[in-house]
């Protein structure tokens, strides 16, 4: 132990520790943090839900909603952003059968009508994901309806937002997961 202690002492004076945040895994029966190791150990293959969620644009895009997706449902009330990519290419399209306008990317577009089970549509405009960019929407729950003020609930860029899956719109809650971070 005196070794690991004079080691790490010996790397502090150079300057290579720093002090820093990230998302670990906790375990509340131990009611401490685990390594990814730990984590892992137990690791099982399961069949988690993906679900799309709509969000209505509070400005900008007022009267639309954005289509959401996530595979983490049980993070929704601790959404405080919605994510994009602003290099692709989104849609607001016009659900005739409800009268309703959304927005999701056009790649996934097919998709998102499939899981709605939206029969009759309309396209109605056609943009890249930064005309997104600082949008504000309504948050599902209001326990953090503090933190607008912090620029939370709004539209945010990510880079790990992609064409292949989902609706082109993450929800992101940062107490859940590093790319949420």
């Amino acid at each position: 132990m005196e070794s690991v202690w004079y080691a790490f002492s010996e790397i502090y004076k150079k300057g290579l520790v720093y002090r820093g945040t990230k998302i670990m895994p906790f375990s509340t029966a131990c009611n401490t943090v685990l390594s990814n190791f730990e984590a892992g150990s137990n690791y099982k293959e399961v069949s988690d839900p993906a679900i799309i969620i709509t969000f209505p644009a509070l400005t900008k895009y007022q009267g639309v909603s954005f289509i959401a997706w996530t595979t983490t449902p049980w993070t929704l009330p601790s959404n405080l952003c919605l994510a994009v990519n602003q290099n692709f290419d989104y849609v607001t399209f016009h659900d005739e059968m409800t009268d309703k306008k959304y927005i999701c990317m056009k790649e996934r577009l097919a998709y998102v009508l499939k899981q709605a089970k939206i029969t009759k549509h309309k396209v109605l405009e056609e943009f890249k994901g930064a005309a997104l960019l600082g949008t504000e929407y309504e948050s599902l729950y209001n326990f953090f309806e503090d933190k607008r003020a912090d620029k939370c609930f709004t539209v945010i860029h990510s880079d790990h937002v992609n064409q292949e899956s989902g609706t082109g719109i993450v929800h992101c809650a940062p107490g859940f997961g590093e790319e949420d971070y």
